[in-house]
């Protein structure tokens, strides 16, 4: 009996710490989302309580009907009481679809401002923190997350409101008709409340669980989109269907868990009225018939208990929601209160360089801890030099050029341009300097000159379709049925590696930033196309530092400074003719490239 009762006092206990939490997590929803849009709320509340208002009116009206008609036979009244119900229904409708305009007015605006907010949060994050916790899981934020708060604010709390104020008023009405019968069957509520209590909190714990699978569902078919090309490759269709339906089993049984607990609250709650309507019926008899009530008043009485039935049953569904709609909230405002790794720093100033110098003072970087990609990396470029970085995949050159661009920061260490570490230019600063080339290129599913604009979009039409003859893309473009209106679809999917490597070197030399960062950029052209970039990105790079990754030596004979990167370190450092007198490994890797050749 003792455990018992430890047991009743701890689901109190912990019911009182969640209301202390969900009364804290209110108030910011409040601030952060109805308030903006307080106007439109606090009218759809007052035509959601005329609503309420008007349905208990027409109870009342019940009553002189019977009283009125039916006992004392008083038809005109009756007439005068059923016109009164018509205007008391047309009533209700008028508010009922006022609230529903008025929400759709709040609502519209409170989303736009609530996946804006989003929007800017993922676009600002450090690519570590968004690639690591998965895409999927970004667009669980954006679509079920923000949906579920949005409907909490827009439709579940007024919904609440609604059932709020009819449960309410009906129990007025029941109390003012037959305050006898209500008070013997007030001894009935605890029964209803408490086991209501404990299906809503086995409820709210599913809801949780429920976020957790729904991002690995998503996380699951947004890989598989995105890698549908490599599964097919790799025949693996049917492995992947596996993977996933071991998902979605794990998805429906928590469904169903959730579907268990939701069927048993309305057959209880049904089972408890019931009862409730039996004794009210027995009592209701009794008291007629010694005259303390009229039967007009028992009548009024019932209609306002089964009345009563209808927002009872909602508000214990809508609590759900609720729940559903707080776990949300407490969900997404966690990933909106997660601050940017790579952020401006309280005194950083914008760059503004013309010929700048890149130097790396003993660069030490690991994406995991424990697992070091760059060890003691020192290196300067100086202003308009080339810097060539050759060596095995894998070596960490891309990560220097992540770290050019402070997508990520060096365990120790620094990177400077122009002798000041970059941790103190503005982001959008150092980020307009560089233009990039990438051996990975994306396109958005825009237009061809749109990509090419991407980074100048206030060039005009002629600076376009130059930057693509210097590109050697012009011709292609022209080709296409739209020119350069032609749209080159998802990522550039309706391109070939080539058109879509030499739109990027468009992109690059229309920016026209002071640093260069091509990464095996001429990697997917053909031998003709390859030589006509490579003059254009010799024309391209005068003046500019540049930083080339490259696995072809041919291209980067000629480079100012050539780092040879091997397991994260610098192991030699020179021009050709430097190295190659040197007689070590990139004499090796020169040796191998042009004996093949010969």
């Amino acid at each position: 009996m003792m455990k018992i009762i430890h047991k009743i006092k701890n689901f109190f206990r912990g019911d009182a710490s969640n209301a202390r939490i969900k009364w804290s997590l209110y108030g910011r929803i409040w601030r952060e989302i109805g308030r903006p849009q307080w106007k439109w709320l606090a009218l759809g509340i007052i035509a959601t309580i005329g609503a309420a208002g008007a349905e208990g009116y027409s109870i009342t009206l019940v009553q002189r009907v019977v009283d009125n008609a039916f006992i004392d036979k008083n038809m005109q009244s009756t007439y005068i009481v059923g016109l009164l119900i018509i205007m008391a229904f047309g009533a209700k409708g008028a508010f009922n679809y006022a609230r529903s305009l008025l929400m759709a007015k709040g609502g519209l605006a409170a989303s736009a401002s609530l996946q804006k907010r989003i929007y800017s949060h993922m676009v600002h994050m450090g690519i570590a923190g968004f690639y690591g916790d998965g895409v999927g899981k970004h667009l669980n934020y954006f679509y079920v997350q923000s949906g579920a708060v949005l409907r909490l604010v827009t439709e579940n709390i007024l919904s609440l409101v609604q059932q709020l104020a009819t449960l309410v008023i009906t129990l007025t009405l029941m109390i003012y008709y037959a305050p006898q019968v209500c008070a013997i069957l007030i001894f009935l509520v605890p029964a209803i409340i408490v086991p209501l209590l404990i299906i809503m909190r086995r409820r709210r714990k599913l809801s949780r669980q429920s976020f957790g699978i729904a991002n690995t569902v998503s996380q699951h078919l947004n890989q598989t989109l995105r890698g549908i090309k490599t599964i097919q490759a790799f025949a693996n269709e049917d492995v992947e269907t596996r993977k996933f339906a071991d998902v979605l089993h794990q998805s429906m049984i928590n469904s169903y868990k959730t579907t268990q607990a939701a069927a048993i609250q309305s057959p209880l709650l049904e089972l408890m009225i019931s009862i409730g309507l039996c004794f009210a019926l027995i009592l209701g008899g009794h008291f007629i018939v010694n005259g303390a009530i009229t039967t007009g008043d028992f009548t009024a009485f019932l209609l306002a208990l089964i009345a009563a039935y209808k927002p009872a049953k909602a508000i214990t569904g809508t609590g759900d929601t609720v729940q559903h709609g707080l776990l949300a909230a407490e969900v997404l405002f966690d990933f909106l209160d997660t601050k940017p790794t790579i952020r401006n720093k309280r005194d950083a100033k914008d760059l503004r360089a013309v010929q700048p110098s890149v130097e790396f003072k003993n660069v030490d970087f690991s994406y995991i801890d424990g697992e070091q990609v760059l060890h003691d990396i020192n290196l300067h470029v100086a202003p308009g030099q080339v810097c060539a970085l050759v060596g095995p995949s894998g070596g960490g050159k891309t990560t220097m050029f992540n770290l050019i661009e402070r997508f990520y920061e060096p365990n120790n260490g620094f990177v400077a341009i122009n002798g000041t570490n970059i941790q103190k230019y503005t982001l959008d600063s150092l980020r307009r300097n560089i233009a990039e080339v990438s051996q990975d290129v994306f396109l958005f599913n825009d237009t061809i000159e749109a990509n090419i604009k991407y980074g100048a979009p206030h060039a005009s039409h002629d600076e376009v379709v130059a930057a693509a003859r210097a590109a050697n893309a012009d011709e292609f473009i022209c080709a296409l049925p739209h020119g350069y209106d032609s749209c080159v679809g998802e990522g550039g999917a309706l391109l070939s590696g080539g058109q879509k490597q030499r739109i990027a070197i468009a992109r690059a030399i229309l920016k026209n930033a002071p640093i260069l960062l091509l990464d095996e950029a001429t990697s997917a052209l053909d031998t003709e196309s390859e030589k006509l970039i490579q003059s254009a990105l010799k024309d391209l790079m005068q003046g500019r530092t540049t930083f080339v990754i490259a696995h072809r030596l041919s291209t980067i004979l000629d480079a100012d400074i050539i780092c040879v990167i091997k397991n994260g370190h610098i192991v030699e450092q020179g021009t050709d003719a430097e190295l190659v007198a040197m007689d070590g490994e990139y004499k090796k890797l020169r040796d191998i490239q042009f004996k093949s050749k010969k």
